[in-house]
């Protein structure tokens, strides 16, 4: 199907750019996605010298040239849409410069589709730090458990009795912590956020970012932002 995709866009290409211009067209961006919940959005890189940009998409499946559609958003480099479950889509983009539009870019295709695990039970997490100013290093790795409770798309998570809460929109997740201490005149406070998908193989995947601060309403001090996999596991081990 993504095959029959390409040879349509690619001959509609010749077709739209058969007369003989004297200026070249602009180079195709490169484009691509993110979803968060039923929300996705398209990003292409700035192409020199384009002023607009037509974004194409079609459904997935491929049903032919007639079910191809196109935008002209221009000159803004990504586009959101809020969906639907179940909506899958090819889409490309083109660049423009007035005159002309540039050779389609690379295509890409999601897919919305609503997770039927519940995340309930025992997680093995293993995360990895990503860029910090706490002088952790980046790149090295650490394994904890997690226990989710879901009910409905009410999510919590329990991540070494610090309890972060959220809802499931789709097969992604946002789960949050506040946490305030004034404990003996030392002000601290600190905000967890950790951002999930679950895989097609039930596994899930995302970051885990937190902020803190010395005083209230700033959150200047040790920050990190490090990504995340984790696997449903029986139980978890206890300490020796």
């Amino acid at each position: 199907m993504k095959l029959r995709f390409i040879m349509s866009l690619v001959t509609l290409s010749v077709l739209l750019g058969s007369s003989v211009q004297l200026i070249a067209a602009p180079s195709p961006p490169t484009l691509t996605h993110s979803i968060s919940g039923f929300t996705v959005t398209a990003s292409w890189t700035s192409v020199p010298g384009a002023t607009e940009y037509k974004l194409s998409y079609a459904p997935i499946p491929y049903t032919g040239p007639e079910s191809i559609a196109s935008l002209n958003v221009g000159g803004v480099t990504s586009f959101t849409a809020n969906l639907w479950e179940g909506a899958a889509f090819y889409i490309a983009v083109q660049a423009g410069d007035g005159n002309e539009f540039s050779e389609y870019s690379n295509i890409d295709n999601f897919s919305l589709a609503s997770s039927s695990e519940n995340l309930s039970g025992y997680w093995h997490i293993t995360e990895t730090f990503g860029p910090n100013n706490c002088a952790y290093p980046v790149g090295v790795q650490y394994d904890y458990y997690v226990t989710f409770t879901q009910s409905g798309n009410s999510i919590t998570a329990d991540r070494s009795s610090d309890l972060l809460s959220g809802n499931l929109v789709g097969n992604t997740a946002t789960l949050t912590r506040s946490y305030e201490d004034n404990e003996g005149g030392e002000y601290y406070a600190e905000i967890d956020t950790m951002k999930l998908t679950i895989l097609p193989d039930n596994s899930i995947s995302g970051s885990y970012s937190v902020i803190s601060g010395n005083k209230p309403g700033d959150y200047s001090g040790c920050s990190t932002n490090n990504s995340f996999i984790g696997t449903k596991t029986d139980s978890i081990p206890k300490d020796d």
